[in-house]
C-alpha cells in the first residue's frame, strides 16, 4: 500500500469516527433533555390525574 493510499484510508477512517461520535453524543444529549423534561412534567401530570 502506498503512503498516500494509507493516509487517505486513515484520513477516512478518523472522519467516520468523528461523525460517529458526533451522532452518538447529539442522540445522548436529546435522550437526557427528554429524560430532564419527563422529571420536569412529571409533578404536573401527577396533579392534573389526581385532580380528575
Amino acid at each position: 500500500m502506498s503512503t498516500s493510499t494509507q493516509n487517505f484510508t486513515v484520513a477516512l477512517g478518523a472522519a467516520i469516527l468523528a461523525i460517529v461520535l458526533t451522532v452518538a453524543s447529539s442522540l445522548t444529549f436529546v435522550e437526557s433533555t427528554n429524560v430532564a423534561r419527563v422529571a420536569i412534567d412529571a409533578p404536573q401530570s401527577i396533579h392534573l390525574a389526581a385532580g380528575k
